[in-house]
């Protein structure tokens, strides 16, 4: 399978909520975990009584407006919901949660924040305390939405569990952006106050890998290495193990240990039993499991946890999510069985009427790595301008290479090359298709240089293996990344910021 297709995939469905954490220093992180930020991030847990009654339907009609980006109708829905009868408390704090949620996104961020805040000064509890901080991070109030966060007292920090990870990531990161003091002060609350979301049992690996870094950067190493024993996502740990920004840390015996053979998939086994266990599990905690698996090359038991996700979420009559079904698609794949993985993204594409432009190019990024490079150019031939888009123009690059139509390879290289701010990683996968080395090499260099980039920049650099290993298919795309990253130039960027290890999960971490 290629790999570097397999990452583009990887950034384009984790975004996730495909973003890039930075730690306070020189490390960073892909967000791996996180997908679709867009909505995930945005959205707040219905409130206790909607889940046990029924809501009004326009509501209803209203959320999945929202979902689908259809942010004026769901406006005009929760208006009229609201006028068209007396509401129960719950639905009226749903309404207004909506009704900002749709303000935001349309513009109007005053208005949206003025929505939430005479809701929740009107009806103060746990699902308008998480809706007003929501709705300040979509408005661009990180600022504020922290101090909200910090100012819970002592016995209301469970509150903060109300909010889903993809909103903390959003807060955090932003305040990174903006350099703010405000942010190592979250950071330590969040972590040290035990938040774990409203579905999970544990601190976000992501949030605890930035807490060590601070604890690091005050010079804890003993207690930053104590916090290492928790990690258990297989990209925070190859993070942890190869970003020379905890170099500090890896003579610390708990760190050193997890060198030791089988240690790192034992760690990341041991994390999966433990979701495993619980009394129930959302869409994306499934899809998290599918990953861990994969990546310790397990894709037989992530199909089988697949499988049983969307069953159960049939027998409950609700929607299993795109993401999760594109998965089962990914695990056939890795299992050698590009039949099964097309078929299921073909059945996707063919079930849901109206996709997103990127879920649609992650299917035909699907068809393309596995074999079908000709349906692949269908589907990217039906997205009209937004087949315009990075993405979308790497895969053509990529199919078209491998049918060999040289012009229509060339002219998408082009286009991608002449874009204004072209996405690095979409110009690596497509130089790498494409047998450019040289310009993939200095690609790859120049992620090194800019921190936003740095961890993907990293875990990219993990697929370092000895390209010139017997038996090895030199046209293979896993040979050609192979060999970009054991490149003299290549090496030389990775020198000043991490180091490369025989990491044993399989495909380095982006499957």
């Amino acid at each position: 399978m290629s790999q570097a297709l397999v990452r583009r995939i990887w950034e384009l469905l984790l975004q996730p909520d495909c973003l890039l954490m930075s730690f306070g220093g020189a490390a960073t992180v892909a967000g791996v975990w996180l997908i679709f930020a867009a909505s995930l991030a945005a959205a707040v847990p219905l409130p206790d009584a909607v889940q046990t009654a029924e809501a009004d339907v326009r509501l209803e009609q209203a959320a999945l407006a929202i979902d689908d980006g259809k942010f004026a109708s769901a406006l005009l829905l929760a208006g009229s919901a609201q006028k068209g009868r007396q509401l129960s408390p719950s639905d009226e704090d749903w309404a207004a949660y909506l009704t900002a949620r749709a303000q935001a996104a349309l513009g109007d961020t005053p208005r949206a924040e003025s929505t939430m805040r005479e809701r929740q000064r009107a009806h103060p509890n746990s699902y308008t305390w998480a809706s007003l901080v929501s709705i300040l991070m979509i408005c661009g109030r990180q600022e504020q939405a922290a101090e909200a966060i910090l100012g819970l007292a002592e016995s209301d920090f469970v509150l903060a569990n109300r909010l889903r990870p993809g909103v903390i990531e959003n807060i955090v990161t932003a305040l990174e952006e903006s350099k703010s003091p405000v942010r190592d002060r979250l950071v330590a609350r969040l972590v040290e106050g035990r938040y774990s979301g409203p579905a999970s049992q544990h601190v976000p690996d992501g949030l605890r890998l930035r807490f060590i870094n601070l604890l690091l950067r005050q010079n804890r190493i003993e207690d930053a290495a104590r916090q290492t024993q928790a990690l258990e996502a297989p990209g925070i740990l190859s993070i942890l193990l190869t970003d020379k920004s905890f170099s500090p840390l890896w003579e610390q015996q708990a760190v050193r240990a997890l060198m030791a053979p089988g240690a790192l998939v034992a760690r990341v086994e041991r994390g999966v039993q433990a979701r495993l266990e619980q009394k129930s599990l959302t869409s994306a905690d499934w899809l998290e499991l599918m990953r861990a698996l994969r990546v310790v090359g397990r894709a037989d038991e992530a199909v089988r946890l697949g499988l049983h996700a969307v069953e159960q979420a049939r027998s409950e009559k609700r929607a299993a999510g795109s993401a999760l079904r594109l998965e089962i698609a990914y695990a056939y794949a890795d299992q050698g069985e590009s039949w099964a993985a097309r078929r299921t993204a073909r059945e996707l594409l063919k079930e849901e009427a109206s996709l997103p432009v990127p879920l649609r190019v992650a299917i035909a990024q699907v068809l393309e790595m596995t074999g079908d490079d000709e349906g692949a150019l269908q589907l990217l031939g039906t997205l009209d301008g937004a087949a315009r888009l990075a993405t979308a123009l790497a895969t053509t690059v990529c199919a078209a290479h491998d049918l060999g139509w040289v012009a229509r390879r060339d002219a998408a290289l082009t286009s991608l090359e002449g874009m204004d701010e072209a996405p690095p990683a979409a110009l690596l996968d497509a130089y790498v298709c494409s047998g450019e080395q040289e310009k993939a090499a200095l690609e790859l260099a120049s992620m090194f240089e800019r921190p936003a980039l740095r961890a993907s920049a990293i875990l990219t650099a993990q697929l370092y293996a000895d390209p010139s290993k017997p038996g090895t298919d030199q046209s293979d795309l896993r040979y050609r990344m192979r060999a970009l990253v054991a490149s003299t130039p290549v090496q030389d960027a990775i020198k000043a910021y991490a180091r490369t290890l025989g990491l044993p999960f399989t495909s380095a971490n982006f499957k």
